[in-house]
């Protein structure tokens, strides 16, 4: 039998156990304890490293005990109803306030904590954000509670089944729109802008979601026309690829208004919006992204569905 080092087993441990056996879901004991998701996980992955058991496996409908995490419940619910007893927990401002981590977008994570943290301020909400790129291992963050909700472009289809139950997937904003950027001095912006045209020069591919590997919607269409595409580089952050542009001859096509809106501010780039025409073209072969939030399906949470309008008016007006 594995040695138990009871010395790392905090009372805060005891309580995510006994939570977790009652709830079998780390967003309702985030909730209940008033403690961020992501240090839920933490904690557990420490937990199951002192009993040297993984305590819980995950079903689609949350994290069920295994046997051996059934012998522990009750000693530790014995534990945590006799620290209760003592009253002894802080009742400062911080332990009232809610802890939420939000991933969207890398190229546009800027835009969003400026307008979030206005209206906490504004409705004097006692909650925390912190703001994340949406990444190819942001899914499974939100699985395991280190992640509250998700904003991304994503199709999202392999993982339908993954989030279902405790996760719903909501369409906010269609994305119908592209914006060429390129260097202020191109010789793009001296001839006729096509996709033809556009694929004439190095391309940076700005799409980071889920699967790194896939494909963009102008990529897919040169593919389907055989036209060779050289993409130079793969870059998620504003400030890189705005540098970057500036100083090469390759160029983009950004989904974001919101991209497009910051050009006039930055030195030596140039963006425009591509014509209908050609967004048409585009569209023959690869449909219009669409922005969606990953969202948990609780209903009750009063401040995750204030959280959640505010997200999709930052979304909606900003993208």
């Amino acid at each position: 039998m594995k040695h138990i080092d009871f010395e790392k087993l905090d009372m805060l441990s005891l309580m995510i156990i006994v939570g977790l056996c009652e709830n079998k879901s780390a967003t309702h004991v985030s909730k209940i304890l008033n403690v961020p998701q992501s240090k839920i996980s933490r904690c557990l992955r420490n937990i199951r490293t002192i009993f040297g058991n993984e305590l819980f496996y995950r079903k689609k409908y949350g994290l069920i005990p295994n046997e051996y995490a059934k012998q522990i419940y009750p000693i530790a619910k014995e534990i945590v109803d006799h620290a209760h007893s003592f009253n002894n927990l802080a009742t400062n401002k911080q332990n009232n306030e809610r802890w939420f981590e939000v991933a969207v977008p890398d190229l546009v994570t800027y835009l969003y904590p400026k307008a979030l943290m206005q209206s906490i301020r504004i409705e004097d909400k006692q909650l925390h954000l912190n703001i994340v790129p949406w990444n190819n291992n942001t899914l499974q963050g939100i699985m395991d509670g280190e992640i509250t909700m998700g904003v991304c472009c994503d199709s999202l289809k392999d993982s339908m089944k993954l989030l279902e139950n405790e996760y719903e997937i909501e369409p906010v904003k269609p994305l119908t729109d592209l914006y060429l950027i390129c260097s202020n001095t191109h010789p793009l912006l001296q001839q006729e802008i096509t996709l033809e045209s556009i694929a004439k020069y190095p391309y940076v591919k700005t799409d980071q979601g889920c699967n790194p590997s896939a494909t963009c919607p102008f990529e897919d269409w040169c593919h389907r026309n055989d036209i060779a595409l050289n993409i130079e580089i793969n870059i998620s952050s504003t400030s890189s690829l705005f540098t970057y542009l500036q100083e090469s001859l390759a160029v983009c096509l950004v989904p974001y208004k919101a991209i497009y809106d910051t050009i006039p501010d930055v030195p030596f780039l140039h963006a425009c919006k591509l014509s209908e025409t050609e967004v048409s073209r585009i569209s023959t072969v690869s449909q219009p992204k669409t922005v969606k939030m990953v969202v948990p399906t609780d209903h009750d949470d009063a401040e995750l569905n204030w959280l959640k309008q505010k997200v999709r008016e930052v979304t909606e007006s900003l993208l």
